[in-house]
This record gives structure tokens, C-alpha cells and sequence, in this order.
């Protein structure tokens, strides 16, 4: 049987195949194929239970058996990585984003890996490269020959460790530090100064469906957006990120595996203990100076907990749709918080975090502990590119996409003096 490649997006709703890759025998001319050319097949398997996964569209509805025919956007001869091409031996099948095509699926409490195996059935024959010979008719591709994802270009997801006693698994980005000078190099418009020595740091922290391994925690949510080239020209042309997966849940305080809304977390040391570590085996490269933190959910409210418990050490903090329980925290810990700049974003309609316990309660403690670098998106709801509601919570979406620019009175956030969006402004500081 023949071999195809997946290609996978990593999209806001989570990571996606959008592409096969089919290896051919021998070499395909672009008019050689067309949309009708292929057949795809199917079967999105539980990786944890065995056999075919049971997953609903989206976040509800029935769960249905997760197989069945995949409809063909469109077809074209490309390279090996899914380039398209004159001419080739590979065609590239472009898929939609859909329940079949979901690498993940679940709802923000779990997310599910799930692995997908294709059959792919030629229906038309391809014309032969010398003329007078047999076409190629009766392909079936059904062998995966690996995965291509630009997005996770970069990261490494085999992270793990012991860390204040805790084991925790963990990815992390490295930018390409010598690519990015050479093309910084480039005269002419895209001429910058080289990349400083040393560089920020982002400790990013998922959500409650992200944890234990590494692929859900940086794929689940696009993590991947802050290695993305937009975010990173932000922090000032490089970053890393480290992205560590919970064991349970960041609002665990006991590591039992309760999600308690108490303000407290059993992996406070532990998330510390593993920024200390790796910013120590990177210590001719990280800027000290520029650590940040930020999450989402789950992730928000350990963004909370993490810089009351260490103030003074991240340069910066977002906390998105964060659960911190405005009227629990103490004026020692609010002040504590205050020492670190802040960007809160936030939705008046999100159902999960609700505003009023959470944001609202918060902001004036922080205020009368005199925190002076503080700002916050508050939306009145949220919508998709496409222009559809989505629920509140969801608001991640609008963070990775660097949407944020009003402060909480709706006026622009500037930054000495200049308006600026979510990430410039945290690429922006320093520590003094």
C-alpha cells in the first residue's frame, strides 16, 4: 500500500489535520489531478480506552462514533512538505476543520489526543509522465509516513522532571536565533539590528483541559501562537517559551486531583522550581530581566497565584478569564501582586469565570494596593472570525491573536505614550 503525510494546523479551536500529503510512483503535472481525484477516509481512535473514539462536534451535541468520509477541498501537486507545484511526486489533499479532522477533542475540563488513521482511495486515474505508457490507476494510501506542522517548528514536547518533589512533564520553545539574524540581515525593508545576546522568557500556563502532556498543553489552546512570528517580532524579535503541563490542575490545592476555587495551588513551587532550572541551563541565553507570565483559565488563576508568591520576579503578567477569587485573596497578597505589571482580559459574559467573583472583585484591592501598571480588556462578548458568538470563556482566542488594545475604561493601553496591543506592551518591560 501506498504512504501519505498529515499536515497539521495548530488552529484556535485546537490542532486540526488541514492537509494529506500522498507520496506518488512517479511524477504528477498540476492539471493531472483535481478535487474528484481522491477519496478520504477516516477513523479517529480513543487512545486511552482503545478502539473508535465516541466525540460531538465542537463542545456539545451527541457523542457519535468519530469515523467516516472527510470531503476534499481541493488538490494540487506539491513538494514532499505540502508546497504546491508545477510538478511533483507528491499531491496535497486540503481538508476542512471539522470533528474528523480534530486531533483533539473533549471540553475545557479534558482534552482527548486522539489518533487518526486515513485510507485514501484514488477515483481517477493520473495520466502517465512518458506519453503512451499506462497511467496510475488503483492507488490506496493508508500507511502514515509521519506529520508535518510548522507551528511546533522550534519546540520540544519531551520535556520532564522532579521538581520541589513534584514529577511534571513540560514543552518548550527555542528560537532560531542564527535564522532570524540572517534574515534580520536582509537589506533593503526587513534590515534590523541583530538579536541581543540574551532573551525574554514566557512561562505560559494552560487551561484545566491541557494538562499532563505536553502536545494537549502547547497544542490545545495554540500556545503555539506565542512562537508564531507576529508575537515574537513583539518581544522583540526572539523568546522562548515553556509551556509545563499540571499534573492535575493549576486550582489543585492539595494535588488530589480536585479543582478547588480556593486561591490556592499544590504547584506553586514546583512551576518555580522548573522556571529556575531551565532558565539556569539557558543562562547565557535568557534575560533575566524579561521573564513573563500569562495563562488562561486555570492558567490565569496560577498566573495570579504565581507573582502574589513571587513578586518582583516576572517582568509582566496576563491573566486571562482568570478564576482568582477577588474577595478570598489578603491585602498581603494583593500587594504583593501589585508589584508586578498586569493585563487582565476578560468577558462580561463568560459563564465559567463569571466576572463579578473574579475580575471585579479583584481590581479595587489591586488598586488601593497601589498596583500602577495595570490594565484590563473587558469585553461585552466575543465572536470567531467568521463572525459567530462564541461563549465568553473562550476569550484565549482573543489574547493569541493579539486582539487586546483598550483598557478597562475602553480607552487605548499605552505605553510612553503610544497606544500599544496585549503583546507589545509585555514585550516591553524589564525589570529595573
Amino acid at each position: 500500500m501506498a504512504q501519505y503525510k498529515t499536515f497539521t494546523t495548530c488552529g484556535d479551536n485546537g490542532p486540526w489535520v488541514s492537509k494529506l500529503i500522498l507520496e506518488l510512483p512517479g511524477v504528477a503535472r498540476a492539471n493531472d489531478v483535481g478535487q474528484g481525484s481522491f477519496s478520504v477516509y477516516v477513523e479517529r481512535m480513543d487512545l486511552e480506552e482503545g478502539g473508535i473514539a465516541l466525540a460531538a462536534e465542537h463542545h456539545g451535541g451527541p457523542k457519535l462514533p468519530s469515523r467516516g468520509f472527510v470531503p476534499v477541498l481541493a488538490v494540487h501537486v506539491c513538494d514532499e512538505k505540502g508546497n504546491a507545484a508545477e510538478a511533483g511526486t507528491h499531491v496535497a489533499l486540503e481538508l476542512p476543520e471539522c470533528r474528523l479532522t480534530k486531533r483533539i477533542d473533549g471540553d475545557v475540563m479534558r482534552g482527548y489526543i486522539r489518533g487518526l488513521e486515513y485510507r485514501v482511495t484514488q477515483l481517477a486515474a493520473i495520466p502517465a509522465e512518458v506519453p503512451g505508457e499506462a497511467p496510475v490507476v488503483g492507488l490506496v494510501f493508508d500507511e502514515c509516513a509521519g506529520d508535518v506542522c510548522p507551528a511546533l517548528d522550534g519546540w520540544r514536547l519531551d520535556g520532564m522532571g522532579t521538581y520541589a518533589g513534584i514529577d511534571m512533564n513540560y514543552g518548550w520553545f527555542e528560537p532560531n536565533v542564527a535564522a532570524i539574524n540572517a534574515f534580520r540581515a536582509l537589506p533593503g525593508f526587513f534590515h534590523k539590528d541583530p538579536l541581543p545576546k540574551k532573551l525574554p522568557l514566557v512561562l505560559w500556563l494552560h487551561g484545566a483541559g491541557e494538562g499532563q502532556e505536553p502536545y494537549r498543553t502547547v497544542c490545545g489552546n495554540k500556545v503555539t501562537a506565542i512562537s508564531g512570528p507576529d508575537i515574537q517580532e513583539k518581544l522583540g524579535g526572539a523568546a522562548y517559551v515553556l509551556a509545563p503541563s499540571s499534573p492535575t490542575f493549576w486550582m489543585d490545592p492539595d494535588g488530589k486531583g480536585e479543582l478547588v476555587d480556593d486561591n490556592q495551588s499544590h504547584y506553586v513551587a514546583a512551576v518555580k522550581a522548573l522556571v529556575d532550572e531551565f532558565v539556569a541551563a539557558h543562562a547565557d541565553t535568557i534575560d533575566t530581566t524579561r521573564i513573563y507570565i500569562g495563562g488562561l483559565s486555570n492558567g490565569g488563576f496560577m498566573t495570579c497565584r504565581m507573582i502574589a508568591d513571587y513578586p518582583g520576579f516576572f517582568a509582566a503578567a496576563v491573566p486571562v478569564c482568570a478564576p482568582w477569587v477577588g474577595d478570598l485573596a489578603t491585602d498581603e497578597e494583593y500587594a504583593a501582586m501589585a508589584k508586578t505589571p498586569m493585563w487582565w482580559v476578560q468577558v462580561d459574559d463568560d459563564p465559567i469565570v463569571t466576572p463579578k467573583e473574579h475580575l471585579q472583585a479583584a481590581w479595587p484591592h489591586l488598586v488601593a494596593a497601589g498596583a500602577q501598571d495595570l490594565h484590563a480588556t473587558y469585553y461585552d462578548h466575543i465572536e470567531d472570525a467568521n463572525g459567530a458568538h462564541l461563549i465568553g470563556h473562550f476569550v484565549w482566542v482573543q489574547a493569541y491573536n493579539d486582539e487586546p488594545r483598550t483598557d478597562l475604561d475602553g480607552s487605548l493601553v499605552r505605553y510612553e505614550g503610544f497606544p500599544v496591543t496585549l503583546w507589545q506592551w509585555v514585550g516591553k518591560h524589564r525589570l529595573a
